[in-house]
């Protein structure tokens, strides 16, 4: 599907869409708990990824409106062929979770294309390390075999992906021993804080420190999942396209946005320093923001990168240069998001550059605010289309592969439209 965006005054409220990471952990701890009631979770490709992968290792739902309702699994006992399709987060949490299956018979985890190109080859090692057995490329791209069981023991990690951490923190907890993970460095340690929170309504203890600034999680083994209730807060990486729709066509409210434990809540920040008017009344969850002339600022996106897509559509409205840091990490996502993004920058005549140094920074250099014309790619990927397609608002852009919004803001071009975004499908 393609669309085009064409200018229109913003204005009106808005509920963002449900949080996706607490999403995808809240439907996984219910599956292991004997019954749980998960109210207002996201709907999405990618979190339906995670209910497929539910039904798999043997949990059954039912959904009534806002709450699912469902009943879990006392054992892993499982092996077959399950297609995750785009969702890395249900990759990796499922990694750990079919390594403790008592089947004897190997799981394969695949997905499309975009996935099949996401290594995950710390998380696979350690796995091995811990008594399973990982089959899989150099890298254990997807399809990757796995065969149970895994023990507790202690791993050392450099991990790439947050995602590793949090599918240990899960599946450890499950494993017979107790286990401690020495974290040397990790990117977007914010979801892992979500995982934790996550895991300590569901009854898990993890005991946590910082030794010589390396993380140090302690995990008692033999554990029982007990989750019985759990509301899914609204999404702030979601909120952070209705923030910029904001700042760049008129005035909104945002409702329902009170504070968690997701790191890209510091979009609110973000958007302050760079001169913007938002107003967030935490205790009432409700988020104003208003047109208003921006600047560039140095940001350090190392906790947030789900964010950089948006803040270099935001840099290209700000006056002067816009220095995004800790971006290592977008090269691994659905695709290279540093590549998309100055593709889609460079489309639409925005001077934009990649420093590939030490510590590697996009630069944008933006104008001010101007009209935007051009066309912008989502090269299959869901934050290309949400961030890029913003460009309209102030101008006319046609976005091609439109569809991947479904992954996490299925209705996102209905959203637009209703605050005065005009959104024309032509394919």
């Amino acid at each position: 599907m393609d669309v085009i965006v064409e200018g229109g005054e913003v204005m009106g409220e808005i509920t963002p869409p449900p949080s996706k990471s607490y999403t995808h952990r809240a439907f996984i701890a219910a599956s292991l708990s004997p019954s749980t009631k998960i109210g207002n979770p996201l709907i999405s490709g990618d979190t339906v990824s995670t209910l497929n992968a539910c039904l798999f290792i043997g949990a059954r739902f039912m959904r009534d409106g806002y709450w699912f309702t469902f009943k879990g699994i006392e054992e892993i006992n499982t092996s077959g062929y399950l297609n995750l399709r785009n969702s890395g987060t249900t990759l990796r949490l499922m990694m750990g979770l079919t390594s403790l299956s008592l089947s004897g018979k190997f799981a394969v985890l695949d997905g499309d294309d975009s996935l099949r190109k996401r290594p995950n080859l710390e998380l696979a090692e350690a796995i091995n390390r811990l008594g399973a057995r990982v089959e899989g490329g150099k890298e254990f791209r997807a399809p990757v075999r796995i065969k149970g069981t895994v023990k507790g023991g202690d791993i050392v990690l450099s991990a790439r992906s947050s995602q590793f951490v949090s599918s240990l923190l899960f599946t450890l907890s499950l494993a017979r021993g107790n286990s401690e993970i020495r974290i040397l460095s990790v990117k977007s340690k914010p979801y892992i804080d979500i995982t934790l929170e996550v895991l300590e309504n569901s009854g898990i203890y993890v005991g946590m420190e910082e030794q010589n600034g390396n993380i140090m999680y302690y995990i008692n083994g033999d554990q029982r999942f007990k989750l019985r209730k759990f509301v899914v807060p609204a999404d702030f990486s979601s909120t952070g396209y209705l923030i910029a729709a904001g700042l760049i066509g008129g005035e909104i409210e945002i409702k329902n946005a009170f504070p968690s434990r997701q790191g890209d809540e510091i979009i609110v920040d973000v958007v302050r320093e760079m001169g913007g008017d938002v107003r967030w009344n935490r205790d009432e969850g409700i988020i104003r923001v208003r047109k208003s002339p921006l600047t560039g600022i140095d940001i350090d996106a190392s906790n947030f990168p789900d964010l950089v897509p948006v803040l270099s559509v935001m840099a290209a409205f700000a006056e002067g240069e816009t220095r995004i840091r800790g971006i290592e990490h977008l090269r691994i996502k659905e695709i290279d998001r540093v590549e998309g993004i100055l593709r889609n920058l460079h489309s639409l005549g925005v001077e934009a550059k990649i420093d590939n140094g030490k510590n590697p920074t996009i630069t944008v250099k933006g104008d001010g605010y101007r009209i935007f014309k051009g066309n912008v790619k989502s090269f299959g990927d869901h934050r290309m289309a949400l961030a890029f397609s913003l460009f309209g608002i102030a101008g006319k852009v046609y976005v091609e592969g439109a569809e991947a919004v479904s992954v996490s803001y299925p209705g996102y071009f209905d959203t637009l439209r209703s605050l005065g975004v005009n959104v024309r499908r032509v394919r």
